[in-house]
């Protein structure tokens, strides 16, 4: 880019300038030796950044903003429009990579963003976002961050889901299933302190989603269009969160009709989730069920330290739906990782539930 052209933006009001920068730092991005220069531009004409936000980023300090809620508004209009146009997913996902990145300091026009492109089911953008999500990491701060505006906006402040978010999983399935993943790490996770059961109504959007697309768990291990030379992140799927859900629900909330429901749906889902003879396992990680374990095990003993009895029938159900899930899912061969570790782990939860045992002694010698 010349100096001139440079000089020509810094002339133009704002948000004309980014949307002019748009095209500019998309085409230098395509030439990945000016990757650069394209950076620059973004923080000067997309963002506005001072040139020693970089330097308080790298300490880990928040940039000092520099737009005001108004021009976070028109940027978010422009980068929805620009995000909208035709033309390749892979390219379409590096400049969002390029604009957003892991940066912090970004995260208020990214959040109002993506609220924006959910309300408006702007699938290109959702795309663009859910591969974000899973390069990052679906349980990273800026993907929980994320998580957490979009239950704010279209669950916490709403009586009744709104239409575009029932219809997510057909309009941006990867990034439908990113997202429930990044909310079960937020809710019911014994290793956050104390159990916060989910609100209802994204209890209800979630179970409505998995029961009529038991496949949407299994979105993110979809090809992703990335540009050349990078490296997908191993993808995590929701089942584990949705597991834990349906297990410790059992002890914080009464509303185990729809559990139950859900709980249907994730086994459904585990089925689906069976890979070819010639295919390793992916869908869900014996770790992260034996971190259900875990929490199953804090719960019972805070329960005694605290003076209360174990209620029989609750545990009894914990442990059934426990059982029946890891059953199912290694009968579906989707669980991978240290299975021998895990049904030991089995072992050291209550004994006298049947079904646990049936469990532990089918699969000793897996």
């Amino acid at each position: 880019m010349s100096s001139q052209e440079r000089l020509i933006l810094r002339k133009m009001d704002f948000p004309d300038s980014a949307r002019e920068a748009l095209p500019i730092i998309e085409n230098l991005i395509i030439h990945r030796n000016k990757h650069d220069i394209a950076m620059d531009l973004v923080a000067e004409f997309v963002f506005r950044e001072r040139k020693d936000d970089q330097s308080r980023q790298q300490q880990k300090q928040a940039p000092i903003p520099r737009l005001s809620s108004i021009e976070e508004f028109q940027l978010v209009l422009a980068l929805c429009d620009f995000f909208s146009r035709p033309g390749p997913d892979a390219t379409r996902n590096a400049v969002f990579f390029s604009l957003f990145g892991g940066s912090i300091g970004r995260s208020s026009v990214l959040n109002k963003l993506i609220s924006t492109a959910v309300s408006g089911s702007i699938a290109p953008l959702l795309c663009a976002a859910g591969t974000w999500m899973q390069q990052l990491g679906c349980t990273s701060p800026p993907s929980l961050e994320l998580a957490q505006c979009i239950v704010k906006d279209f669950v916490i402040f709403s009586n009744k889901p709104s239409e575009q978010l029932k219809s997510l999983p057909m309009v941006a399935p990867r990034f439908a299933a990113n997202f429930m993943t990044a909310v079960t790490d937020l809710y019911l996770n014994g290793g956050k302190g104390q159990l916060a059961a989910p609100p209802d109504l994204l209890l209800d959007v979630i179970t409505e989603w998995v029961s009529e697309n038991p496949a949407l768990c299994l979105a993110s291990q979809q090809p992703m269009a990335l540009p050349s030379g990078a490296i997908a992140m191993p993808v995590v799927t929701p089942l584990a969160g949705l597991i834990r859900w349906c297990v410790l629900s059992l002890l914080t909330t009464d509303r185990q009709q729809l559990y139950s429901k859900l709980h249907l749906a994730v086994l459904q889902s585990l089925l689906e989730a069976t890979p070819p003879p010639t295919t390793p396992p992916s869908a869900v990680n014996a770790q992260h069920l034996g971190l259900i374990i875990n929490s199953l095990q804090t719960e019972m003993d805070a329960m005694l330290k605290g003076g209360k009895s174990l209620n029989e029938e609750f545990i009894h159900c914990c442990l059934e739906r426990f059982a029946q899930a890891v059953q199912v899912g290694l009968t579906s061969r989707c669980i991978f990782g240290n299975i021998p570790q895990l049904v030991c782990r089995l072992e050291t939860l209550p004994s006298k539930n049947k079904l646990l045992q049936i469990v532990i002694n089918a699969n000793k010698t897996v």
